[in-house]
């Protein structure tokens, strides 16, 4: 994928993540707000409720205390027939057409509205009223003259009949009620009661605070703590509201922890909506680095197959030249050069052939195809046919190669021809990373716990990134021209799954321009 259309993919889920994250806020706060106005139209609901359930109360203990009075009293002191009407019924059984005259008697006890509060000036009596039905048969003709009584008077009459229980006291009372003081009329245990009750049949289940005011006064009744929370958003509701609609008295109500309660009546979805924004944000940076690492890889194995070309390149051309020589008749007439020339030709085919068994000893090693034939021997054998087969590229470069191994014997179960490669890997790459002086220790240890091998360098060194990177696959350091410094980047990969497969482990320590050390360690199952 090329660069520029790999950013442009990236710039994009990354602005449609971004967008999903905006759309989520904008969800929540959204959310938040719908709650919030469901929860003051029920706060509302629930002060209307309360405000007319003690005002029908209140009217409810007028009532029962001049019944009271009046049944004491026994018969009433005078009765007047008033509100007599008639309407047409016609009678369902012989189908006759009816009369049916009403009207309401109106009772005097001799109950004065001074009774219940002495500082009244009103001398009107507080009346009883009953009604009383008369049914009279009718001929056809005095019918037709009782039906021209229009509709919604009739309707008017019996409506006002049947409400008369109880509006027949009810402006009287409030009249005599708005004489007193709030703190006689009601009480801040009754408004608790009946606030806690309202807000939890509609599912408000939060602490609250209240007072009552007299336009601008607050009364004694209310909560203590309502001060100390006046700056919270406050509900209102008048008390008492008299024929006209006005109240001189106002219920006023707090909630000490609302946001907190609204969060939580929305939490489940807000919480299951910032777990799939976290599961896609984690998403996308999996992808993304992902991404980035199969990029890095596709560029590591295009380097790879770059070097491979450069390397199988150099002894292909050998062997070519090699093959001309051999054609000319000067040179087969001479056996001393075709000998020469042969020996160049096998050592390079053999150079190749060792290359390609490389990469594929990696390819089964990935695959968990290779299978280590372990022998019981001396470890320090590998270790010095290893130094054998460098011994030469040491000194082409007139370098040093210091080795000390432990003179104890102890014999481990190893694959030689592995662990061969594995000494000559290390060794080769202490050569290829020096500078101009190529000076090298090897040296083995043989404890009660383990055997340890320890090759060290004072090459170019590597950083602490490159040193993370280092037993990769294909990973090699770059430093300018990235052929300057043959190989595949396969070596060290190798090398770290050899050991393993041996239970042993590899770890290295360096410092840049300071050089390298490679601890290669092999737990021995077998105290000395």
């Amino acid at each position: 994928m090329k660069k520029r259309l790999f950013s442009i993919l990236i710039a994009l889920m990354g602005l449609s993540l971004l967008g999903i994250i905006v759309v989520q806020i904008f969800w929540i706060q959204t959310n938040l707000s719908n709650r919030d106005r469901q929860f003051s139209l029920s706060v509302n609901n629930a002060l209307a409720a309360v405000s007319e359930q003690i005002k029908e109360r209140e009217l409810r203990d007028y009532i029962s205390a001049t019944q009271k009075i009046m049944d004491s009293l026994g018969s009433p002191k005078a009765s007047q027939l008033t509100e007599v009407f008639q309407y047409i019924d016609r009678s369902t059984i012989d189908n006759k057409t009816l009369l049916v005259s009403r009207g309401i008697i109106e009772d005097s006890y001799g109950i004065f509205p001074e009774l219940f509060d002495p500082a009244s000036s009103d001398s009107t009596p507080i009346l009883d009223y009953r009604s009383v039905k008369a049914t009279t048969f009718l001929e056809e003709d005095v019918e037709g003259t009782i039906d021209r009584m229009s509709v919604s008077e009739r309707i008017e009459r019996i409506e006002r009949l049947s409400s008369m229980d109880k509006a027949k006291y009810e402006s009287i009372f409030m009249d005599i009620a708005a004489t007193k003081v709030i703190e006689k009329r009601v009480s801040t245990f009754e408004l608790e009661l009946l606030l806690g009750q309202e807000l939890l049949l509609r599912d408000i289940d939060v602490g609250f605070e209240f007072r009552v005011f007299e336009g601008n006064r607050m009364s004694s009744l209310g909560t203590d703590q309502f001060l100390q929370n006046i700056n919270k958003t406050t509900y209102r509701m008048p008390l008492f509201v008299d024929e006209n609609g006005l109240s001189k008295y106002e219920l006023r109500l707090i909630f000490l922890e609302k946001t907190a309660f609204l969060r939580s009546s929305v939490f489940s979805s807000i919480a299951l909506s910032v777990l799939f924004t976290v599961v896609l944000i984690t998403v996308f940076a999996i992808t993304f680095f992902q991404a980035l690492k199969q990029k890095k890889i596709s560029d590591i194995k295009t380097d790879f197959i770059n070097n491979m070309t450069h390397e199988f390149k150099t002894p292909i051309a050998t062997i070519q030249l090699a093959l001309d020589a051999l054609g000319t008749s000067a040179i087969a007439k001479q056996p001393n050069k075709v000998t020469q020339y042969l020996s160049l030709i096998r050592d390079e085919s053999r150079r190749m052939n060792t290359q390609v068994e490389n990469v594929l000893q990696i390819s089964r090693l990935d695959r968990r195809e290779l299978e280590l034939t372990t022998t019981l021997i001396d470890p320090h054998t590998a270790i010095n046919t290893a130094i054998e087969h460098v011994r030469l590229l040491v000194d082409q470069r007139e370098g040093k190669l210091n080795v000390s191994l432990d003179p104890m014997q102890i014999k481990l179960p190893i694959s030689e021809s592995h662990m061969t490669n594995v000494w000559v890997n290390l060794l080769e790459n202490a050569i290829k990373y020096s500078d101009d002086i190529v000076e090298i220790d090897l040296i083995t240890s043989v404890t009660n716990e383990a055997f340890t091998v320890t090759v060290k360098d004072k090459g170019i060194g590597m950083s602490n990134n490159v040193k993370r990177k280092v037993f990769n696959r294909f990973y090699r350091q770059e430093s300018g021209d990235i052929h300057t410094v043959k190989g595949h980047g396969l070596g060290l990969s190798y090398v770290k799954r050899i050991v393993e497969l041996h239970n042993g482990t590899i770890y290295v320590k360096s410092q840049l321009k300071k050089g390298s050390t490679f601890t290669v360690r092999f737990p021995l199952k077998h105290k000395l």
